[in-house]
């Protein structure tokens, strides 16, 4: 068991030996994500408009211990999950691999007597590509700045933090990462740190020099089409081949370095532009042995494969879960079962059904 990233199974009999529910999330219980303007969310999957509070208005303690956290807590540890039902069906993302090396260390209850274990940190929209699914890039940035925010963490926060994840705009334009880097890395040198990033720029000898200094758990690449122009259509002011030589001197550092112990990943956002790429994509991963994570594209709407003809759909899925090699249906799971639920009653059996029996081909 790496216990960076517990296989769904053996999550699910991490659950039962801490007697869980099987619907059970570590996240509202771990994790805290700032915005650029100050808002509070918590979970990813639920996304960065889902508030729990704002700096605002009352102190970081006070949100991680509000009604609603209270209230959210409640549910995964009594079974009866409602906020998160509809992500849970979908994606089954309480089930996500990497989330859950501190599971023995936390003591669960709807009020959690320390900080969040991990902090998720969105401080400024600057970004230097304007995709066309994302309005990050419109957010303000300086807020942390304004609020005594620094001053407050380094004393109550950074010393006992466990992991930071990196997501902003674009994390490895910004000086506020590498200050953050700078001053955890003194104070808290055992920290283990996560970024997410566009890759659309190339890595000095500077920055590998401050990346060199941490603990990091993965560092993910956001790219949404292997097709120059396609790429560059959904992310504006964007060329990939930037990003892909950005990538070959991320894997070189690995090696060097952290002798390939980053996990690096690639996430993939299927949306209408880029359904036809699958196969091509899980062939990249394997030759540059990157790890795979998938989502479905929901907002814009206009942009979501779920957009489509409810035929559009089904042949989205004849195209896949019929003639794809079960090694390859496994991986590509998540990209069909939003679109199966989008379904009609009739449909959404005839599909589960034939997903079901591709995958038990092998057995």
């Amino acid at each position: 068991m790496n216990k960076y990233h517990m296989t769904p199974l053996e999550i699910l009999a991490k659950y039962s030996e801490l007697e869980l529910p099987e619907n059970f999330c570590i996240v509202p219980f771990t994790n805290v994500i700032l915005n650029p303007d100050g808002d509070i969310s918590i979970c990813r999957q639920k996304g960065t408009k889902h508030v729990v509070g704002s700096l605002k208005d009352n102190t970081l303690e006070e949100i991680w211990n509000g009604e609603y956290l209270q209230k959210w807590r409640h549910e995964f540890l009594s079974g009866d999950v409602k906020i998160c039902q509809k992500e849970i069906q979908a994606d089954a993302c309480h089930l996500s691999s990497g989330s859950y090396f501190y599971i023995e260390e936390i003591k669960f209850d709807t009020e959690m007597k320390e900080l969040p274990v991990k902090l998720t940190a969105n401080f400024n929209g600057q970004c230097n590509l304007r995709c066309k699914m994302c309005d990050v890039w419109t957010l303000s940035n300086g807020f942390y700045d304004k609020i005594n925010y620094w001053e407050e963490m380094r004393e109550k926060f950074f010393p006992y933090v466990k992991e930071i994840e990196m997501l902003s705009g674009e994390p490895f334009i910004q000086k506020d990462t590498w200050r953050l880097i700078d001053e955890v890395s003194k104070i808290n040198p055992d920290c283990v740190w996560s970024f997410t990033t566009n890759g659309h720029y190339k890595f000095s000898n500077e920055m590998f020099e401050k990346l060199s200094k941490i603990k990091i758990k993965n560092i993910i690449y956001s790219i949404d089409s292997l097709r120059e122009e396609r790429y560059a259509n959904i992310r504006l002011g964007g060329d990939l081949r930037v990003v892909l030589n950005s990538l070959e001197q991320l894997r070189d550092f690995n090696q060097k370095v952290f002798n390939g112990n980053i996990a690096l990943t690639l996430h993939f956002l299927v949306m209408k532009d880029n359904t036809d790429e699958l196969i091509d994509l899980i062939e990249f991963c394997d030759d540059k042995e990157l790890m795979l994570t998938l989502n479905v594209l929901y907002d814009p709407e206009s942009d979501s494969i779920l957009d489509l003809t409810q035929k559009q759909r089904k042949d989205f899925l004849e195209n896949y879960i019929p003639n794809a090699e079960v090694k390859v249906l496994q991986r590509l799971t998540r990209a069909f079962v939003p679109v199966i639920e989008s379904l009609s009653k009739v449909d959404k059996a005839y599909y589960y059904t034939l997903l079901r029996d591709r995958l038990n081909d092998n057995l």
